[in-house]
C-alpha cells in the first residue's frame, strides 16, 4: 500500500477540521465508521480519509477540496485502494474532485487487470424541518422484529414478490436474512407488507435513510410519500436530523424527497469498477 497513508483512530485531528465539519452530512459512511468498533480508517493526516469496508466492495474517500487538481496526491489514493485487496471496488468521493479520479484509477490499475465500467452521480438529501403532518389511511407502520414469525413472513414475501424486478432468484434466502438483521419499517395493509424503509448510520447528529422499497403494484399511491413521512418523523422524535442518498437520474426518488421536505445538501461521485478478464 501506498506509504503516504496509515491506519487512524476515530479520535485522529483531521477529523476536527473545519472542511470536515462541514462534509459530515455528505459522507456520513465515514463519520459513522468513527463510532463501529475497529473502523477501517485511513489517512494522510493532512488531506485525505479513506475508509475501507470489512465486508464488500465500497470504498469512501474524504479529501479536502484542495487537491481537486493535485495529480499526485489523487494518484496516491488511487494506488492505496488499487492495493486494497478489494475486488471490484465501487469508490465514492466527492463530486468536485472526481474530474481526474477515474482516469487516474484505470491508469493506477491497468496493471491489475481492472478497469472503469460506470460512472453516476448521487444525490445527498438533508432534512432539517421539524415533524410532518401524517394522513391516517388503512395501512399501518410496524418496526420489523426477526423473532417474530410473522414479520418473518411479511419480509419473505415482500423480497419474493420483487425478486423479478431486483434480480434476486439465486439469493433471496441470504438477502431475506440481511434485511431482516437491519433495521427496517414496514407499511402494512390486510396482512400485506406494501413498502419497507431501512433506516441505520446513527451519529449523535444524524441518522441515515438507507432505502425506501415499494412493490411495484402499489407504487404511486401515495404510499412511499407516507412511508418517508412516518420514518422522518421517527428520526426527529431522537433528535436527530435524517438524510439519505439517491442516484441523481431516478426522478421519481427525487421528487418524493423534495417533496417531503429535504434539500438537496450535495452531490457524491460513485465509480465501478470490473476486471478485464
Amino acid at each position: 500500500m501506498a506509504k503516504a497513508f496509515e491506519r487512524i483512530s476515530r479520535d485522529d485531528d483531521i477529523f476536527n477540521g473545519s472542511e470536515y465539519k462541514n462534509d459530515s452530512l455528505l459522507f456520513n459512511f465515514v463519520e459513522s465508521a468513527r463510532f463501529t468498533d475497529d473502523p477501517q480508517l485511513y489517512s494522510d493526516h493532512k488531506s485525505s480519509v479513506i475508509l475501507l469496508p470489512k465486508d464488500g466492495n465500497r470504498v469512501w474517500i474524504w479529501t479536502s477540496s484542495a487537491i481537486k487538481k493535485d495529480t499526485a496526491k489523487l494518484i496516491d489514493i488511487c494506488r492505496f485502494v488499487r492495493d486494497s485487496g478489494i475486488v471490484k471496488p465501487e469508490i465514492y468521493l466527492k463530486h468536485e474532485v472526481s474530474d481526474n479520479f477515474s482516469d487516474l484509477y484505470a491508469i493506477a490499475t491497468s496493471e491489475y487487470g481492472y478497469v472503469v465500467k460506470d460512472e453516476l452521480s448521487l444525490a445527498a438529501f438533508v432534512y432539517d424541518g421539524g415533524t410532518i403532518e401524517e394522513d391516517p389511511d388503512s395501512g399501518f407502520m410496524i418496526h420489523i422484529d426477526k423473532n417474530n414469525p410473522e414479520h418473518v413472513r411479511l419480509v419473505n414475501e415482500f423480497y419474493l414478490a420483487c425478486c423479478d424486478e431486483f434480480h434476486w432468484h439465486d439469493k433471496l434466502e441470504r438477502k431475506v436474512k440481511e434485511y431482516l438483521d437491519m433495521q427496517l419499517y414496514a407499511y402494512v395493509r390486510d396482512g400485506r407488507m406494501l413498502a419497507n424503509t431501512v433506516i441505520g448510520g446513527h451519529t449523535d447528529d444524524y441518522i441515515r435513510i438507507k432505502s425506501i422499497a415499494v412493490l411495484a403494484s402499489e407504487r404511486h399511491k401515495g404510499i412511499g410519500y407516507s412511508m418517508c413521512r412516518h420514518i422522518v418523523n421517527r428520526i426527529v422524535a431522537c433528535d436527530r436530523m435524517p438524510v439519505l442518498y439517491t442516484h441523481t437520474k431516478n426522478a421519481a426518488a427525487m421528487g418524493l424527497f423534495k417533496k417531503t421536505g429535504f434539500r438537496l445538501h450535495d452531490k457524491i461521485y460513485l465509480i465501478k469498477t470490473d476486471d478485464t478478464n
